[in-house]
C-alpha cells in the first residue's frame, strides 16, 4: 500500500499537456486496486491530496461563488445548478421504502443529459479535459448510484478525481485556485449531495454501520481535520459545537458532524457513530489527521468495493494500471460488470485506536 510520506517533487510539476489515456473501468479486480496506489499518477494525486491538506490549516470554508478564477466559477456555477435541478425532480408515493426514492433516477437522467453540454463550454477548458472528467462525472456517478439508490466513499472519491483532473491538465493554474478547490467547490459538492440524500433517501453504500467513521463521507473528516491543526478547537470542542451550533460552521469536520446528525437520530453520539466520538477524546488533531490518512488509504483506496465502478484515464492512472497488469500477465477486463457479485467487507482496525 502507498506510504503516507511525501513524495519530493511539487503537484505543480506533475500537470501534463500530453494527450492523456482514455478513461475506462479498470478497477475491477483485487490486482488492478493493489496496483493503482504504485502508478505515478495516483501518487500524484496522493502528495496534491496531502500538500492541500497542508495549505488550508487555519483557513476557513469559502462561501459563494464570488472568485476570481474563471475555472473555479464555472464549477460553482455548475453545482448551483445542479441544487436548481432538484426541484424539477418531485419525490415519487413511495412513502413505506425506508431508502431510495426511485425519482432520484429521474433526477440522474436529466444531469447526464445536461452535463456534457455544460462542461465542454467551460471557459478555456483544455481541449482533452471535458472527456476526461466526464466519465467521472457520469459513470463513476459522483452525485449517488441511481440503479442502487445509494451513496458512499467511492461516489466521494470520483467527484475529488475530478478536482485532481482540473490540476493535472492544468486548466487549474495556481495554488490559490487549488485551495479553492477544497475550500470552495468541494463544500458546494457537499451541501449538493446531502440535499440529495435527505430528499431521495439514499442507502448508504457500503456501510459498516456504527463501525465505520461515516455512512456516506471521508474527504470532509480529512480536509477538516487538517483545517483545524494547530487551532485552538480542540476534538471535544469541534463535537460539542456540531451537537449545539451556535455560529455557523466554518470547518468540514465539525460541519460532517454535525451533518451526522441529520441522518442518524435516536440514540446518544457515542452509541450510533463510535468511531467519531473516539476522535473526539483526542487532545489535538495531530494524531486524528494522521490517523484519518493512513484510513484513507486502507478502507478507501485499498478496498476493491468502494472504488471498482471508478472510471479513471491517463490523467488518474488508468492506463498505468493496465500496463502494470498486462506486464504481470493478468487481463485486464475493463469493463466487466461487477456490481452485482458479493463483496465481502472487512474492517480495519482504526489508524488512532491503541
Amino acid at each position: 500500500m502507498q506510504s503516507d510520506q511525501p513524495e519530493a517533487s511539487s503537484s505543480r510539476l506533475m500537470t501534463t499537456n500530453a494527450m492523456p489515456s482514455a478513461p475506462a473501468r479498470v478497477l475491477t479486480s483485487d490486482a488492478a486496486v493493489d496496483v493503482w496506489p504504485a502508478t505515478n499518477a495516483f501518487r500524484s494525486f496522493w502528495e496534491w491530496t496531502k500538500q492541500r491538506c497542508d495549505r488550508i490549516k487555519g483557513k476557513e470554508i469559502l462561501h459563494g461563488s464570488d472568485s476570481t478564477s474563471e475555472a473555479i466559477t464555472a464549477l460553482m456555477d455548475l453545482l448551483v445548478q445542479m441544487i436548481d435541478w432538484i426541484d424539477e425532480v418531485p419525490l415519487q408515493p413511495l412513502s413505506s421504502q425506508r431508502f431510495g426514492n426511485l425519482a432520484f433516477r429521474d433526477y440522474i437522467k436529466l444531469v447526464d443529459s445536461r452535463l456534457p453540454l455544460i462542461v465542454k463550454s467551460f471557459p478555456n477548458i483544455p481541449v482533452y479535459l471535458p472527456d476526461q472528467i466526464l466519465p467521472l462525472l457520469i459513470q463513476s456517478t459522483p452525485f449517488g448510484q441511481p440503479t442502487r439508490l445509494d451513496y458512499g466513499t467511492g461516489h466521494e472519491l470520483a467527484f475529488v478525481l475530478v478536482l485532481w483532473s482540473c490540476v493535472a491538465s492544468g486548466w487549474i493554474k495556481s495554488e490559490e485556485e487549488e485551495d479553492e478547490l477544497i475550500l470552495r467547490v468541494f463544500p458546494k459538492y457537499l451541501e449538493l449531495v446531502t440535499l440529495l440524500q435527505k430528499k431521495y433517501r439514499l442507502e448508504p453504500a457500503g456501510s459498516h454501520g456504527v463501525w465505520g467513521l461515516d455512512d456516506y463521507s471521508f474527504f470532509p473528516y480529512l480536509f477538516g481535520s487538517a483545517q483545524l491543526l494547530d487551532s485552538s478547537t480542540t476534538p471535544a470542542q469541534a463535537l460539542s459545537n456540531a451537537l449545539n451550533p451556535r455560529s455557523p460552521m466554518t470547518d468540514m469536520y465539525t460541519l460532517s458532524l454535525h451533518r451526522v446528525t441529520l441522518f442518524k437520530r435516536g440514540a446518544s453520539f457515542s452509541e450510533h457513530s463510535p468511531m467519531l466520538h473516539q476522535l473526539s477524546t483526542f487532545p489535538d488533531w495531530k494524531k486524528p489527521h494522521g490517523g484519518l490518512r493512513k484510513m484513507f488509504l486502507g478502507e478507501v483506496i485499498g478496498k476493491r468495493v468502494v472504488i471498482q465502478s471508478i472510471w479513471i484515464g491517463g490523467l488518474c492512472g488508468g492506463d498505468e494500471v493496465e500496463q502494470r497488469l498486462e506486464s504481470q500477465g493478468i487481463k485486464v477486463t475493463g469493463l466487466k460488470d461487477v456490481a452485482s457479485q458479493d463483496s465481502p467487507i472487512t474492517v480495519t482496525k482504526a489508524p488512532w485506536a491503541p
